[in-house]
């Protein structure tokens, strides 16, 4: 009878044994266990293919306990008790795809939870029940089909017994997982070492939030499916507080606030402050759809950081002295010519920028509204009632940002008063220890240094010595001079092996020439004369202007340069938030996309299981064998 049941069977016999020796009930459990797991987990929404997977899943479920409790009635009546346990399992995962249909959206709505959080509570009440049951049904059945299946003729129920509780211990072992899922889920805690990330707040931003003076709340207008936001929660997640609120909401259910808030779709962040006629409001846009979000993710920081200095800080005017061969954003200048990136910057930090030459009125006065003067590189005299307007306007408490040349202006009369002097005509150069742009000895001059001092203008430089390396071209050498009613503050200096080219031949003349350490860049500050006690003056020399041009802001390997001007913005504007670091994905070398790591989540979710049971197997059909000889 076996043989001929056996030859029956044919094709779908062999089937069921490289399934791993189960019967048709549990083979049409597993089956439809995958079905709803397919259109529940992976399609979802409100789709037909979806609901049709569900009801297959479930026809295949009812099928598979129907043939179960069909065994188990035609079996005799000793061996009745052995069908027992495979048809306990059944009712327990059943009981777990019952349980999903308490956390639909229909039976949620309808108990009209008052609050959010007990929703929350339920919900997660739900899902974890649903998946235990099913996990703990599962299982059992498996181990006590398998021994069912290994003795369909003599079919000993202690052994089925054995089996169902040895699948029980392992569904309970993997539970244990469930809370640290729950754990990551609801703390938020991303480690992410694939090919995309997403840029996490800097500490630029984060210091601006902590020190914002009125409530800001950040609506985020993603649904709950997208991708998208589960991105965002990391960033935000970490700039939650007391005086900054996040709240995600769907376009489609909150249609009032998106008008409001003038938000047209959902992939959009609008960032609010105040109420009323007060309110303000900037909007980030970013994209539902992953794949077109992503080039917004890669620069996200730099984006929420420049909405929120528009509504965190009041705009302030930064001038920029022209009409002596400064540095511009002229369209026709070069590189090295050029601080378009700087004006950008500025206004990334709400600041107006204009331009102050003779025939805007510098000669007259600096204008009352400045904040920041610039003074990058003059190649030009500027006249004695220029220079007097711009001390004046030092001495009266402004912040002013002077970028000397070698060769360039003469800025003594404005370096003076504040103990700084340009020493020497002679470019620095290095010949060991320089960026190479043309390979040629000339390059010499592109000196690199990473030697700061703790000063609040190179804040982030000295902390990140060893990863920022400043560049500058060209640049001269500063000295303090002795005797000076302001002593100013050494903030960057040279490699010790670094050289004064006095001849222009770009190599060293041992005994003319000395390698030394320069002094690159000084800090000035000092009280204002009748002023109060918090009014000062602030002044920043460097010794190069092309550090800060676009040349060196948009061609900078380690971001050095990047960060210098940062810190200096922040000293001299006098507000801590524009220090620091500013994130994207460039900074961020480890990445990922979804396709990526499809094997991943893959090899994790389904591999790895489908392992350890194959493992599992192998070793028990061993065993087996071996109590067979």
């Amino acid at each position: 009878m076996s043989a001929s049941r056996n030859a029956s069977i044919g094709g779908f016999g062999r089937f069921l044994i490289l399934f791993g020796g189960l019967r048709v009930p549990a083979v049409l459990h597993l089956l439809g266990s995958a079905l709803v797991l397919i259109g529940e987990r992976v399609i979802g929404g409100v789709d037909t293919t979806r609901y049709m997977l569900d009801a297959a899943g479930a026809l295949c479920v009812l099928a598979g306990f129907g043939l179960a409790a069909r065994a188990r009635s035609e079996a005799p009546a000793a061996q009745r008790g052995a069908h027992t346990p495979v048809l306990v399992a059944f009712a327990v995962a059943m009981a777990g795809f019952a349980v999903v249909g308490l956390g639909s959206d229909t039976v949620v709505s309808a108990l009209a939870f008052a609050e959010d959080d007990a929703e929350r509570r339920y919900k997660v009440i739900v899902n974890a029940a649903w998946a235990l049951l099913w996990l703990g049904g599962t299982l059992p059945l498996i181990w006590a089909d398998r021994a069912l299946a290994a003795n369909p003729v003599l079919i000993l129920p202690r052994r089925v017994q054995e089996a169902f509780w040895s699948g029980l211990s392992l569904a309970l072992a993997l539970a244990m997982l469930f809370p640290l899922n729950y754990l990551g889920a609801e703390y938020n805690h991303r480690e992410d070492y694939g090919y995309f990330k997403t840029a996490r707040p800097g500490t630029s931003t984060v210091a601006l939030v902590q020190g914002l003076s009125a409530p800001i709340k950040a609506y985020l207008f993603f649904p709950s499916s997208s991708e998208v936001t589960d991105e965002l929660k990391t960033y935000f997640g970490d700039l939650a507080g007391p005086t900054f609120e996040v709240a995600y909401v769907d376009h489609a259910l909150e249609p009032e606030l998106a008008k409001e808030l003038k938000v047209r779709e959902n992939g959009t962040i609008a960032l609010v402050r105040g109420e009323g006629d007060d309110q303000q409001v900037e909007r980030v846009k970013i994209g539902e759809d992953f794949d077109s979000a992503r080039r917004k993710l890669k620069k996200l920081d730099e984006e929420v950081r420049e909405a929120l200095f528009k509504i965190a800080r009041d705009k302030k005017t930064a001038y920029f002295v022209t009409g002596h061969g400064e540095l511009d954003w002229a369209a026709g200048a070069s590189l090295p010519d050029k601080v378009t990136t700087l004006k950008k910057i500025l206004q990334q930090l709400n600041y107006k920028v204009k331009e102050l030459s003779l025939a805007t009125g510098l000669a007259a006065g600096v204008p009352e509204d400045a904040s920041i003067v610039f003074l990058l590189g003059p190649k030009s005299p500027l006249l004695p009632e220029e220079l007097a307007a711009l001390d004046r306007f030092r001495a009266q408490g402004g912040s002013l940002m002077v970028a000397a040349e070698p060769g360039g202006a003469d800025l003594s009369v404005l370096l003076a008063p504040v103990g700084v002097a340009v020493a020497g005509a002679g470019p620095l150069a290095n010949d060991s220890k320089f960026v190479p742009a043309t390979m040629k000895d000339v390059d010499r001059v592109n000196i690199v240094t990473n030697k700061y001092s703790t000063h609040a203008s190179v804040t982030t430089l000295s902390r990140n010595a060893n990863a920022l390396v400043l560049i500058l071209a060209g640049a001269a050498a500063l000295d303090e001079l002795p005797g000076a009613a302001v002593k100013p503050t050494v903030t960057i200096r040279s490699l010790a092996d670094t050289w004064q080219d006095l001849d222009g031949d770009y190599a060293f003349d041992d005994g003319a020439e000395a390698r030394k350490t320069w002094n690159l860049a000084m800090a000035a500050d000092g009280p204002v004369p009748g002023g109060g006690e918090e009014q000062s003056f602030r002044v920043v020399v460097v010794s190069d202007a092309t550090f800060i041009s676009d040349l060196a802001l948009v061609v900078d390997p380690n971001k050095a340069n990047f960060q210098y001007t940062l810190d200096i913005l922040a000293w001299l504007g006098r507000d801590d938030a524009a220090a620091g670091t500013v994130n994207s994905e460039e900074d961020v070398k480890i990445q990922h996309t979804k396709e990526g790591q499809g094997w991943i989540f893959t090899g994790t979710a389904f591999g790895v299981p489908a392992l350890v049971l194959g493992l599992g197997m192998v070793r028990l059909r061993l065993r087996r064998k071996r109590g067979d000889e």
